[in-house]
């Protein structure tokens, strides 16, 4: 099924890995830090770089549950980090609900919700939620493109309101409103002709 323009716009941001663009902190509210982020203060930071070097030893060496512990440690000194919230939802997402490494449709399911449940609680306490909600949207763009056949419910045309949706919040979370705003409008485009 050809998708035409809008597809290939949504492709090629897949492709080149969407660059996110430093924007300053826009929370209207305060996230607090974690208590080991407390604990260890200005160290923290540091601490969480040398736990994400660790975690990705152990994913490079097939140990995901090994990983998957030490990014959640990574994650509770640095909860404010978009950077470490979207690692661990991309490897989620895009490495381990790959087809070439988990050819059950259902895992690869678990596999996406996991990254969007992990982009979703960055959102929550990551100084700029607005990158994580365009990785939201990124990853259903992702399965739309490359795992179509994936049993969400609702199909084809579920999958890519999903991603307009998550990009549509992304503006509305301080991401770039006019990029927000064209993904969005790409992805419904795309979700009217999956429904034909």
């Amino acid at each position: 099924m050809k998708f035409g323009r809008p597809l290939h716009v949504l492709a090629l941001l897949l492709a080149l890995g969407v660059c996110f663009a430093p924007l300053p902190p826009t929370r209207e509210h305060a996230t607090s830090s974690s208590l080991a982020g407390r604990l260890l203060g200005p160290v923290a930071a540091l601490a969480a770089s040398v736990q994400w070097v660790r975690a990705d030893v152990a994913f490079r060496r097939g140990r995901v549950e090994l990983f998957l512990t030490r990014a959640e440690t990574a994650l509770a000194l640095a909860p404010e980090s978009a950077d470490g919230w979207s690692y661990l939802a991309m490897n989620q997402a895009f490495s381990l609900a790959s087809p070439e490494r988990e050819p059950d449709p259902a895992r690869r399911l678990a596999w996406i919700r996991a990254g969007l449940a992990t982009a979703a609680e960055g959102e929550r306490v990551a100084l700029a939620p607005g990158e994580l909600a365009v990785l939201a949207g990124t990853i259903m763009v992702k399965t739309a493109a490359l795992d179509p056949d994936l049993p969400w419910p609702g199909g084809l045309t579920a999958i890519w309101e999903a991603a307009a949706d998550h990009f549509e919040r992304a503006g509305r979370l301080g991401f770039d409103a006019s990029m927000s705003a064209d993904l969005s409008a790409a992805a419904r485009t795309a979700a009217q002709r999956a429904r034909q």
